[in-house]
C-alpha cells in the first residue's frame, strides 16, 4: 500500500465497532489466492509487522486509511481476520488502487471494485482456491474443540495452539503442545492442509483447526492449483554492486509509476547509501534520489529515470 496510502481518505459506512457479520459473500470478490500475493508482496504475509515506517500489518495501511474503513488503534495489533475484513472493505471503495504491490502482482479488479457494497464477514480473503479456509462452515464434527477465533501464523504463541499441536501429535505429526508456532508446526500445518484439500497457505483458520481432528482416514481431495505468484527482485537479480548496469528496460520512469524494474534501481542505489527499500514505486524519495544522482553526473536533473541515468546508478558516480 505504501506511499499511495497517503492519498485523501475515503468515507465508509462502516461501525467502528467490532467486525460484524453482513449478508452472504459476493460473488465476486477476489479470490484467495489474489489476496496471499498482496500480502506475501506487502508484507511477506506478516500480519503484526510494524517496521517503524508509518505502515502497519499484512496490508500495510497507514493510519488514516485503516480508520476510513472502520479500523482503531494500529492495524498491526488487529486479528489477522479483521485486517482481511479492513482490506476487503477498502477494496470495495477504491479497488486495488491503494496497493502498489496489487500492480507488481498484476492483480486485476473485479465486478465488487470500487462498488461500495457492503463486505462479507471477515477473513474471506483467507480462504484458497481450494476448500475456504477463512470459513467456519463445514467444519469437523468429530470432536474438534472450538475454534479460538483467531489465526494462527508462525512465530506466535498461544495457549489456545497446545491443545492444536497436542491433537496433531497424535495423528503422528512430531509435536508436543508447546504453544508455540515454529518451523515443525508449521511444517505440520502445510501437510495437513494439502491432505485435506485446503489451501496451503501456512496458517491456522477454522479449516485448518477442525482438520485436526478430522478422520485422517478420509479421501482428502487434491489442491487446487494457485494462481499468479509474485516474485521480488532481489540484489542477485538485478545486479547490484555490479560495475555495468543491467539492459535499460525500455521505458522511463517518473513519480507515481510502479514497476518491478524500479525495484532494480532502487536496490542498486540503497547499495551506494541512498535511502532507498525496492518497493518498485517511484515516490517523493525515489525523485529526490534521481534528481541528485542526475546532479552528480551531468545529466539534465528532469527527475525522470531514463536509460543515462539507469546507468548511472551502476556505472556512474
Amino acid at each position: 500500500m505504501r506511499r499511495a496510502l497517503a492519498f485523501a481518505a475515503i468515507i465508509a459506512a462502516v461501525a467502528t465497532s467490532a467486525v460484524v457479520a453482513f449478508a452472504g459473500p459476493a460473488s465476486a470478490d477476489p479470490s484467495a489466492d489474489d489476496w496471499y500475493q498482496l500480502r506475501m508482496c506487502e508484507s511477506t504475509n506478516r500480519y503484526t509487522i510494524n517496521t517503524g515506517n508509518g505502515y502497519y500489518g499484512a496490508y500495510q495501511f497507514d493510519l488514516s486509511t485503516w480508520r476510513s474503513v472502520g479500523g482503531s488503534g494500529y492495524p498491526n495489533e488487529a486479528s489477522a481476520s479483521e485486517q482481511d475484513y479492513r482490506a476487503l472493505l477498502l477494496y470495495r471503495q477504491r479497488g486495488w488502487e491503494p496497493w502498489v504491490c496489487a500492480y507488481l502482482v498484476g492483480l486485476t479488479e473485479d465486478g465488487d471494485a470500487r462498488s461500495g457494497g457492503a463486505a462479507p464477514v471477515s477473513g474471506n480473503q483467507s480462504s484458497g482456491s481450494g476448500v475456504a479456509e477463512g470459513s467456519s462452515s463445514g467444519s469437523s464434527s468429530s470432536g474438534a474443540p472450538a475454534y479460538p477465533g483467531r489465526q494462527f501464523s508462525e512465530g506466535d504463541y498461544s495457549e489456545d495452539l497446545k491443545a492444536w499441536q497436542k491433537q496433531m501429535g497424535t495423528r503422528g505429526y512430531d509435536l508436543v503442545g508447546t504453544g508455540y508456532f515454529g518451523p515443525k508446526t508449521k511444517a505440520a500445518v502445510l501437510d495437513l492442509q494439502a491432505k485435506a484439500g485446503l489451501n496451503v497457505v501456512g496458517y491456522i483458520g477454522p479449516k485448518t483447526w477442525a482438520a485436526a481432528w478430522a478422520d485422517s482416514g478420509a479421501a482428502a481431495p487434491a489442491p487446487a492449483a494457485s494462481g499468479s505468484s509474485y516474485t521480488p527482485q532481489t540484489n542477485e537479480s538485478c545486479g547490484v554492486g555490479q560495475p555495468t548496469a543491467p539492459a535499460w528496460p525500455g521505458r522511463q520512469f517518473v513519480q507515481g509509476d510502479t514497476a518491478l524494474e524500479l525495484q532494480c534501481f532502487q536496490k542498486q542505489l540503497a547499495s551506494r547509501g541512498y535511502p532507498l527499500t525496492g518497493t518498485g514505486y517511484y515516490g517523493p524519495a525515489t525523485k529526490t534520489a534521481v534528481v541528485q544522482l542526475q546532479n552528480a553526473n551531468g545529466i539534465n536533473p528532469s527527475g525522470i529515470l531514463g536509460p543515462k541515468t539507469w546507468a548511472a546508478a551502476w556505472e556512474g558516480k
